[in-house]
């Protein structure tokens, strides 16, 4: 008997509001345009540059983003 295939697993990366604003720190540096955002400080964040952030670097990138 053939097996079925694994149904697809949930995505492990939240989503985020486009619009919303975040309260974000990174795991490593990452940039974007001619900014360098470091994991060492806080960023404010709008939820599009999340997106953006994770499409280029991965999800591992953002340590924490809480929705303001």
């Amino acid at each position: 008997m053939a097996k079925k295939p694994a149904a697809p697993a949930a995505s492990a990366t939240p989503a985020y509001d486009a619009d919303a604003t975040y309260d974000v720190r990174l795991t490593r540096v990452v940039k974007r345009g001619p900014m360098t955002y470091l994991p060492r400080l806080d960023h404010e964040m709008r939820g599009a540059m999340l997106i953006r952030i994770v499409e280029q670097e991965g999800h591992d990138a953002i340590a924490s983003a809480d929705r303001r």
